[in-house]
């Protein structure tokens, strides 16, 4: 009798996850049939895309809101007790943010054990020691700590915590193939993401989409557990409606999820722009992008792991909501071999004429190679004295 109630529970769980999973999945693909009308161009100036990072930001909350409102009321409904309904809502608002904290006061200790990572010792880590101190002074902002990640994916980064303060990260793999100048750049991009505070602002804005995803879950375990209103045919139909909109959350979390992306796509702009700014020439940032987008199309190994090998999805459990911000997961067949480039600025103008697929761009974190290049010329032609 009790294995088959729950063989029953578990079977009524996996049909309504699986109808989860394909109003979710239809979502998806709305979206990605119509990226090319809703993704827009790189950004025209600085000031268009600040405007850009507010509305986006502001347009997250305010959904957000709208939707724990919204399911507050219809769980009152369900229930038949406001109390009740709002205790489910914040709870899972509430246990969210929990998740969050903890991750962003101890991300930094498995990220230092996972990568290695160690202060600068030889001449050339403190030569880039400086190069980072250079950027943070101009960026106005204390000087973070470097890191050292002894991995040979070419690949930087910026994380902290009020427990551990600020690090800057670089790979064994970027130092072997960037040159020093690109290498500054690269620091003045991370340098940025500390400046802009981005990691505080991506993991807020995604406790929006973990939670509705987390209250989706809840109502589902409420609605198969028989936790709607008193009353057997009553509680039949509350059931009913617990689950349909504990589906209708988990899809809306899939939506989410999509506008944080897209927020996190501005910031790494923003990022950008500061590197331009600091280091007065942003053919420098060009130039370590380019670089990195021909050793990225040119190996095969460095796609797949790309795509299946991020240590940030392992590192975050909201993750590929968060990375680590300004991570490029780049890697190469010969990760050892400085790459030689006959004449990188050529690479850096094909780049920036190179269309884009806006149905990639719509599930990514960062923008597109040649959307970058393409505003770093917009920044330029804005500041002037950047030249």
């Amino acid at each position: 009798m009790i294995i088959g109630g729950i063989l029953g529970f578990m079977l009524v769980y996996w049909w309504v996850m699986v109808i989860g999973s394909l109003v979710g999945g239809v979502i998806v693909a709305i979206l990605t049939l119509s990226a090319p009308k809703i993704v827009s161009k790189e950004p025209e100036s600085l000031s268009s895309l600040r405007a850009s990072m507010i509305i986006s930001a502001i347009s997250i909350i305010l959904a957000g809101l709208g939707v724990f409102i919204g399911t507050a009321e219809i769980l009152s409904y369900a229930f038949g007790l406001p109390l009740i309904a709002d205790s489910i809502v914040m709870g899972a608002v509430i246990l969210t943010a929990l998740i969050i904290i903890f991750q962003w006061l101890f991300s930094p200790y498995l990220i230092n054990l996972m990568y290695k990572a160690h202060p600068p010792k030889t001449q050339e880590e403190i030569d880039i020691q400086k190069s980072l101190e250079n950027v943070a002074k101009k960026s106005n902002i204390k000087v973070p700590k470097l890191r050292i990640a002894e991995v040979n994916i070419p690949n930087a980064f910026s994380y902290g915590s009020p427990l551990t303060g600020n690090f800057v990260a670089v790979t064994r793999g970027i130092i072997n193939i960037m040159p020093q100048d690109e290498l500054e750049a690269v620091l003045g991009h991370e340098v940025g993401h500390l400046r802009h505070r981005d990691v505080t602002f991506i993991l807020a804005l995604s406790l929006i989409p973990l939670a509705v995803y987390y209250l989706g879950q809840i109502l589902i375990w409420n609605g198969i557990l028989g936790g709607g209103s008193s009353g057997e045919r009553n509680q039949v139909s509350g059931n009913v409606l617990l689950l349909i909109v504990g589906i209708v959350l988990i899809a809306a979390g899939v939506l989410f999820r999509f506008l944080v992306a897209h927020f996190n796509r501005l910031r790494e702009y923003y990022a950008d722009a500061n590197s331009a700014i600091v280091t007065r020439d942003p053919k420098k940032l060009q130039r370590a992008l380019a670089r990195l987008e021909v050793m990225y199309d040119s190996s095969a190994r460095l796609r797949r792991q790309a795509k299946n090998n991020s240590t940030a999805q392992m590192l975050f459990i909201i993750a590929p909501l968060v990375e680590i911000q300004g991570g490029f997961f780049f890697s190469s067949d010969s990760p050892h071999t400085r790459i030689h480039i006959d004449d990188i600025d050529d690479v850096v103008e094909e780049l920036k004429n190179k269309e884009t697929d806006p149905r990639e761009e719509i599930i990514a974190t960062h923008p597109p190679t040649p959307k970058r290049l393409r505003f770093l010329d917009n920044l330029a032609r804005k500041l002037e004295y950047l030249y």
